[in-house]
């Protein structure tokens, strides 16, 4: 079940009073011995409506955590995995070509998952289908929807493509030389960071979420280990908590 938490404020207090790793569906995947604290991550999916962002959040927690499908609200779900606590926010798909096409709702479920990992993620995984075309449109929606979260979205994004098993055995850079020069050039706008995902070979899955997550490692220390929050998003939902608290007196 997701949890109810009213504001991310409200989250992250209930974090420090019940202690840390006390959240449910949190699972270890570590050995039994395994007593030092785990690192950290927090890790935000974004990205197209059926990009397949459930089934990586699943397969970068190590087991079904989210339910597949479409999905309406944004939810939490955490697990051990390698020696760290990786906390991810699943978030309802936006348009494919525009952002004016995304729902009122969905925009506002997507900011609102950025308050569940209080005090911000560490990374955007931007999924995205490796057999999809990236046209000129679809790249501006892509980049429409990022900037919700700031100018600095990008320094923070993780372009995660989806169906990694489609690639067979080429590589997803020979796979990158056929395209048009679209999905080239958001990969450069996000500093070259992306990775592929295969959910079809459990033993290959997991050595690619090892290397998932010392990429995200690596992009968090070139960020100097600060969490992402745009102060915009964060103070709309503070004020829409306060808004709400006022109409309840």
């Amino acid at each position: 079940m997701d949890e109810t938490i009213e504001t991310p404020l409200d989250k992250w207090m209930l974090q420090e009073e019940v202690g840390e790793g006390t959240i449910a569906g949190d699972t270890e995947m570590t050995s039994p011995m395994f007593r030092s604290p785990p690192r950290e991550l927090r890790l935000l999916l974004v990205g197209w409506q059926g990009s397949g962002k459930s089934s990586a959040g699943n397969i970068i927690l190590g087991e079904r955590k989210f339910e597949t499908g479409q999905t309406e609200v944004s939810s939490r779900r955490q697990a051990h995995v390698n020696g760290r606590r990786v906390t991810i926010v699943d978030t309802p798909g936006w348009d494919w070509f525009s952002v004016q096409r995304t729902p009122r709702h969905v925009r506002k479920e997507i900011k609102r998952g950025v308050g569940l990992l209080y005090p911000g993620p560490h990374a955007l995984l931007l999924v995205i289908p490796v057999i999809s075309t990236l046209t000129s449109r679809k790249k501006r929606a892509l980049s429409s929807h990022l900037e919700m979260f700031g100018k600095d979205a990008f320094l923070h994004t993780m372009i995660l493509f989806s169906c990694g098993d489609w690639l067979g055995g080429t590589p997803i850079e020979e796979h990158l030389q056929n395209d048009d020069g679209e999905l080239i050039s958001l990969i450069s706008h996000c500093l070259n960071n992306y990775h592929v995902l295969d959910s079809t070979n459990a033993k290959k899955g997991q050595e690619q979420v090892c290397q998932l997550l010392l990429k995200v490692e690596e992009m968090v220390a070139q960020n100097k280990e600060q969490p992402f929050l745009p102060v915009k998003l964060y103070e709309e939902q503070e004020d829409e908590a306060l808004c709400t608290k006022c109409a309840l007196q």
